[in-house]
C-alpha cells in the first residue's frame, strides 16, 4: 500500500462515522501498537474526537437548529448526516450544504418538516454573507433610463440575496430562539413553537434573505413581489414581469403595482449596477 493510500485510509477511518472495531485487523496491520490500547481503541479515540468537534462547531453554523432539537437530538443528526456527507476540502461553514435534502429524506427527521425550512434557512445566512459585494442599481440609475427602454430593461439580480418558500412563520419562531439563545437557555428547552402560516399560495415565495450592510437579514414578502423577484432572478425584460403580474394579480393596477415593486428591489439593493466591476 502506497503513503497516499494508506493517508486515504487514516483519512476514511477518522471521518466517517462507524464501527471501527470491524475494521480492527487492517487497522492493526496499517498502525503501531500502543501498550493498554489496541491499534483500533486508539484510532477510536481520533475519531470520536473529530466527529464531536464537528458537532460542536456545527452547532454554531446552525443555532437554531441546534437549540430546536437540542444537544443529544443534534448530535445524533449530525453523525447520520456525516455518513453520508464526510467533510471536504472548503470553508467549514459550507459543512452543512446538504443538509436540508438529508433532513428532507431521513425516516425520522422527514417527520419534522419544520426543521428542514430551518436548516435552509440557515445554510443561505451563512453562503450569502460570503458571497462576492457588487455594487447595486439606484434610484438614479432607473430615472435616467429613457422612457422607451423600460419594456425590454432586464435587472440583474445581486448574488446577495435568495428566495425561500416555506410553510412555517419562521420570523416570530427565530425571534423567539434567539432571546433564549441570549439568555442563556439550554439547547432544546426553549419555550418556543413554529406555527403554520395561514393563506400561504404554494405557488410564490414568501421569504427573502439578503445581506446589507455585510449583515444578513430575512423578512416575509407578498406573493407579488416574490412573484417579481423570481422574474428578476431569471433575467426576464420589465414587460414580462408585468405580464406576469397580470395574469396572477388581474385586480390590481399593474403599472403601480409593478413600479412598486421595482422600487422595493432598489431599496433593498437587490438589482446590480451591470457597469460597475465586483468590489
Amino acid at each position: 500500500m502506497s503513503w497516499e493510500e494508506e493517508q486515504a485510509r487514516f483519512w476514511q477511518w477518522i471521518t466517517r462515522p462507524q464501527d471501527l472495531q470491524q475494521d480492527a485487523d487492517a487497522i492493526a496491520a496499517l498502525l503501531a501498537p500502543h501498550s493498554r490500547l489496541t491499534q483500533a481503541e486508539a484510532l477510536s479515540i481520533y475519531h470520536n474526537a473529530y466527529h464531536q468537534r464537528l458537532v460542536e462547531v456545527s452547532s454554531a453554523i446552525f443555532p437554531v437548529l441546534f437549540n430546536t432539537l437540542g444537544r443529544t437530538l443534534y448530535s445524533q443528526l449530525w453523525i447520520a448526516y456525516m455518513g453520508e456527507h464526510p467533510p471536504r476540502n472548503g470553508p467549514i461553514n459550507r459543512v452543512g450544504d446538504d443538509l436540508p435534502a438529508f433532513l428532507r429524506r431521513h425516516p425520522q427527521f422527514r417527520e419534522l418538516p419544520a426543521v428542514a425550512d430551518i436548516a435552509q434557512l440557515e445554510c443561505l445566512l451563512n453562503s450569502l454573507f460570503d458571497v462576492v459585494d457588487e455594487a447595486p442599481y439606484t434610484l438614479a440609475m432607473l430615472q435616467r433610463l429613457p422612457e422607451q427602454d423600460w419594456p425590454t430593461q432586464r435587472w440583474q439580480a445581486k448574488q446577495d440575496w435568495a428566495l425561500l418558500q416555506t410553510r412555517f412563520d419562521l420570523e416570530t419562531y427565530w425571534r423567539q430562539i434567539q432571546a433564549h439563545i441570549q439568555a442563556g437557555g439550554e439547547p432544546g428547552a426553549a419555550d418556543a413553537s413554529i406555527s403554520l402560516l395561514p393563506d400561504l399560495d404554494p405557488r410564490f415565495a414568501n421569504l427573502l434573505v439578503f445581506r446589507r450592510e455585510q449583515r444578513m437579514q430575512f423578512q416575509s414578502i407578498r406573493p407579488a413581489f416574490g412573484l417579481f423577484l423570481q422574474g428578476i432572478q431569471r433575467g426576464e425584460p420589465f414587460a414580462a414581469l408585468c405580464s406576469t403580474l397580470a395574469e396572477s394579480f388581474p385586480e390590481q393596477d399593474i403599472a403601480a403595482l409593478s413600479l412598486s415593486l421595482l422600487l422595493r428591489a432598489i431599496e433593498l439593493e437587490l438589482l446590480r449596477d451591470e457597469a460597475a466591476p465586483p468590489a
